[in-house]
């Protein structure tokens, strides 16, 4: 019997693209796991107890279930959030993980997610709200590191809408706080600022080197001021070097 030649798969749709083009192989596991995970709480009605007791976030974690931040992230309890992670996580997640790799992208995911559901839980005991649950502050911490790492490069929101990657994160970081607030959730409010944080130092360069930078470089604008000819002058009065030799 001859050889054959090799069957090949037909192209994809071209309307699939956009949304393919963002599926990285280490994307497509966590959306998955993600899935089957809900699918499950949802069908089989038998294991949700064991879901809200034991595996999402709760006053368990202070009595010795210990694993409940690493396995909450898994957990949605709540269809809405359920997808509006996986939006997130699929909108950013391929950017992130094709600059800084698949093993630091992981490590920023799983990171930012365990310590934020830790911040929640130690929170939970002195005011109590709802299950910790979903990957939120990890896919909240993978948009700070998206507009720590692109910063000023426009981002494609919806349609035409399009901003600068930094201000997407910070409407983002800033719409979950004013939200936690406004439902007087001190323990969602914890973990979002501890992801953000995480996010922050964990996308890369100096870290905590890179907040210190921001403050002084604030500082010295304060300190200079423009005067006419291109001269800055301190406080004191006295003449300093122009200013584009401190400011490119």
């Amino acid at each position: 019997m001859r050889d054959l030649p090799p069957r090949r798969r037909a192209p994809a749709p071209a309307w699939t693209r956009p949304i393919t083009e963002r599926l990285t192989p280490t994307i497509k596991a966590l959306v998955v796991v993600e899935t089957l995970v809900y699918f499950f709480y949802v069908f089989v009605e038998r294991a949700q107890p064991l879901f809200k007791t034991h595996l999402a976030l709760g006053p368990g974690m202070m009595q010795g279930e210990f694993w409940q931040p690493l396995t909450a992230m898994f957990v949605h309890l709540n269809g809405l959030t359920f997808v509006f992670n996986l939006i997130g996580l699929w909108f950013v997640g391929a950017f992130i993980e094709r600059t800084i790799g698949m093993r630091r992208f992981l490590v920023l995911f799983f990171a930012s997610g365990i310590l934020g559901m830790v911040a929640m839980g130690l929170v939970l005991p002195f005011k109590p709200f709802s299950l910790g649950e979903g990957c939120t502050y990890a896919v909240l911490a993978l948009f700070v590191a998206f507009g720590r790492m692109y910063n000023r490069a426009p981002a494609q929101v919806l349609g035409g809408l399009v901003m600068q990657a930094r201000h997407l994160s910070m409407i983002l970081v800033g719409f979950s706080v004013v939200v936690d607030l406004a439902r007087g959730d001190l323990a969602s409010l914890a973990a979002t600022l501890v992801a953000s944080l995480t996010g922050f130092l964990l996308a890369g360069g100096k870290g905590f080197g890179d907040i210190v930078s921001l403050w002084r470089a604030r500082r010295l604008r304060r300190r200079y001021r423009v005067l006419d000819g291109g001269q800055s002058k301190g406080k004191s009065g006295s003449s300093a070097k122009p200013r584009d030799q401190y400011w490119n």
